[in-house]
């Protein structure tokens, strides 16, 4: 018995409540929606500026101009092939410019 009764006072101030908040209603469900499409566009703004610095960081591996990378996936580097062509080639010591201008003409030459 007392506990239908709380259930009864609960779904009267629930009722009440709906009913208090029925005139803003519009405006809170409005505020989400742009709540949500901001969140959307900021997410997609973070993801495009951290793809850029990526792709930026990743166009600073001097490998594919270096005169000692011989574009062979079994050995893409003769002086360091655990490091070619990843991020930790951005400082490589040995770096020398290529004289070849094209990929095919140094695997032409290496052959």
């Amino acid at each position: 018995m007392l506990i239908d009764q709380a259930f009864q006072v609960i779904w009267l101030l629930l009722a009440k409540l709906i009913v208090g908040i029925r005139p803003v209603l519009p405006i809170v469900c409005a505020l989400i929606a742009w709540g949500f499409v901001a969140i959307v566009a900021w997410n997609l703004f973070h993801t495009a500026r951290h793809s850029i610095a990526a792709v930026r960081k990743l166009h600073r591996i001097p490998c594919d101009r270096c005169r000692y990378a011989s574009y062979d996936y079994r050995l893409k580097c003769s002086l360091h092939p655990s490091e070619a062509f990843s991020e930790q080639a951005i400082q490589c010591q040995d770096f020398e410019v290529s004289d070849a201008s094209y990929p095919s003409t140094v695997t032409a030459t290496n052959a």
